[in-house]
């Protein structure tokens, strides 16, 4: 499985291709045991993330309204696992924190806090017992529809004025954060972050040498941000437990710790954004149809 175009494939039959593999691989991940569902929930999420990213480069060419009712499609399927992946999520961040700092002293100092969470996430996962069979039908269902998008007229244009469309969303999302430096519109610069990693890892092949060193750094900066966002998830959840006196001590000093290291975390993240949407929408895009132009399929 490739999540990129391939040489000597035509436009239409690739983009089909990989909506077939992402959806493939997240049916894959329903099979798993039940023992590592916390992890089978990650990567059905992330298979039906990048499903998403490719269905907006065909938004125009399938009508924004076909396009809206398939993509709202595949954020309800998601949805039906997002409480426990959530869980997995907090539970995982105190765990890398406890791993980076040292088992010992870390699990000593936020036992009740990891507790917890381990408790939370075990209970959702045994509330969503059974998500498998809820999402396989609406999976396969969604199979059919999108094997029959006609897709035979689109262009390279279409997908580079897509991929445009991101880079500019991404770029004015990145000015509103600085601007505004609240969670809330990073969290929303992420998501945009994201879906431009996942459509450059697309477009690889136009050029291996430039577009894999953007996309690199794209996923850098997904990475930060998503890092951020998951320490901000996690003190949101420990500011419910402000009424438990016998986990305050805990909680202070892991916000205090948390909050530190979002600081460095949007910090690092704003100055590589920075660097990264300082080229003009206009400019991306001459840049991407030049590569478009060059490529020999």
């Amino acid at each position: 499985m490739s999540y990129r175009f391939k040489s000597g494939e035509a436009l239409a039959g690739g983009l089909k291709r990989i909506f077939h593999e992402e959806i493939q691989a997240a049916l894959k991940e329903t099979q798993r045991s039940a023992g590592k569902r916390g992890e089978a929930v990650h990567e059905f999420r992330k298979h039906l993330k990048k499903l998403r990213a490719a269905l907006r480069l065909v938004a125009d060419e399938v009508g924004k309204a076909r396009y809206k009712r398939e993509d709202r499609c595949v954020r309800e399927i998601a949805k039906v696992v997002s409480d426990l992946r959530d869980a997995h999520v907090r539970l995982q961040t105190v765990i890398q924190l406890r791993e980076k700092f040292g088992a010992k002293a870390f699990g000593r100092v936020f036992q009740r806090i990891e507790d917890l969470l381990a408790l939370e996430a075990d209970s959702f996962s045994a509330a969503t017992a059974g998500w498998e069979k809820q999402v396989v039908r609406k999976l396969k269902a969604l199979e059919k529809r999108l094997a029959k998008w006609h897709l035979q007229d689109i262009g390279w244009k279409q997908i580079c004025g897509a991929v445009t469309d991101t880079y500019r969303r991404g770029r004015d999302l990145l000015a509103e954060a600085l601007k505004k430096p609240k969670p809330e519109n990073f969290h929303s610069w992420r998501r945009e972050v994201k879906e431009l990693w996942y459509q450059l890892r697309l477009l690889a092949p136009l050029n291996r040498v430039v577009l894999e060193e953007i996309a690199r750094d794209a996923k850098t900066l997904g990475e930060l941000l998503g890092q951020q966002h998951d320490f901000i998830f996690l003190l949101s959840r420990l500011d419910k437990e402000r009424g438990d006196k016998s986990m305050r001590d805990e909680r202070v000093r892991l916000e205090k710790i948390i909050r530190k290291r979002c600081k460095k975390l949007q910090r690092d993240a704003s100055e590589l954004g920075r660097r990264f949407y300082a080229e003009a929408p206009k400019a991306f895009a001459k840049r991407i149809s030049i590569f478009i132009d060059e490529w020999k399929p």
